[in-house]
């Protein structure tokens, strides 16, 4: 019996050792090719989100801080401001400068950064309806959350008086003097603060509203029209400091009753390594920092600087360093002048 050999035909054929290596090879070069596409893109996203977070902590900080800057130093009402309270006291010496609008601190933060305070008064308002006679009460429109031991600001178009609420009634709010802490030295409201420093024994003072007839011989200052209110004066501090994420951040802390009573701090802006503040005082072109010793009364506006550094957060280690390997980094660096400066050059 004769065997056949069996001959195969061309299309039943399978891949050769090496066209099966050749396809391998472009397989991998072209997984090679998208991988790397992939990963530099990711890499140009990663680092397009950490300078995105940066521009964005630069808006909101840039915002907040330019916005309480201008404001410094405002009220309602006028800059004649008189501190009726015991500057002999911490509450009361707090305010004793309160109408410069400004102050700050070198060097006392994380890295060399400053800090700033602003002084304002430009919250809810509450009329005043009854201050004929430069007794201890003063009539308002309405007490709403005001409690004894209260530090406000009454007000019209030429006087501004700071005072402590010393009992609250129906419609009404007391300031005697030589009661709470501070306390205030006297009753009744002073039209200046050098008359009010040279006779504080003195027992008329101004009256923010005129009587409804004739005059009162006790009060300094002839029958007003101007309308009268009552705010609270409080302040605005400024800082970078420590996290709890192990980095920095620019923090804003509201202080209200002449310190007695600060606010949490509120972090406005992660990743602030640094805050350089300095001050343009009257028409001198420089720019001094707080340790030159300046004349708040008469800063007209702010340098401010602050270095942010990218966070990583959620991003990854890579996502947060530029070509060089370094944490990326911007600056922003602006000028705001002064709304409410004491001295008008």
């Amino acid at each position: 019996m004769t065997h056949t050999p069996l001959t195969l035909k061309d299309a039943q054929r399978g891949f050769t050792l090496i066209e099966l290596m050749v396809a391998l090879m472009l397989g991998l070069l072209v997984v090679a090719a998208a991988g790397g596409l992939f990963l530099s893109n990711r890499r140009v996203y990663g680092t397009t989100a950490s300078i995105n977070r940066i521009q964005e902590n630069q808006r909101i900080a840039f915002e907040l801080l330019a916005r309480d800057i201008r404001e410094a130093g405002g009220n309602p009402c006028t800059r004649n401001i008189v501190n009726m309270l015991d500057t002999s006291k911490p509450g009361g010496s707090y305010f004793a400068g309160w109408s410069n609008g400004v102050s700050g601190n070198n060097g006392t933060g994380p890295n060399g950064s400053d800090e700033i305070t602003l002084s304002l008064a430009n919250g809810a308002s509450i009329t005043v309806t009854e201050s004929d006679n430069p007794s201890a009460e003063l009539g308002l429109s309405s007490v709403g959350d005001i409690t004894t031991g209260d530090i406000l600001m009454v007000c019209n178009a030429e006087v501004a008086s700071i005072f402590q609420v010393t009992n609250v009634a129906s419609g009404k709010v007391g300031h005697n003097a030589g009661t709470g802490n501070p306390g205030n030295l006297e009753k009744p409201f002073q039209i200046d603060q050098a008359t009010f420093d040279s006779n504080t024994a003195a027992q008329t003072g101004y009256c923010f509203l005129p009587p409804a007839t004739g005059a009162n011989p006790n009060c300094l200052n002839p029958p007003s029209g101007s309308p009268a209110q009552v705010v609270t004066p409080f302040a605005v501090r400024w800082y970078v400091a420590n996290n709890t994420r192990g980095g920095t951040s620019l923090y804003r802390q509201v202080v209200t009753n002449g310190g007695a009573a600060p606010e949490t701090p509120a972090e406005i802006a992660e990743g602030v390594t640094n805050m350089q503040i300095s001050y343009k005082i009257g028409t001198d072109p420089a720019y001094l920092d707080a340790a030159a010793g300046l004349a708040w009364k008469q800063v007209m506006a702010v340098h401010a600087q602050l270095t942010f550094h990218a966070v990583r957060g959620a991003l990854t280690k890579g996502d947060v360093l530029g070509t060089d390997n370094a944490v990326l980094t911007r600056s922003l660096d602006d000028y705001i002048l002064l709304r409410n400066h004491q001295d008008i050059q």
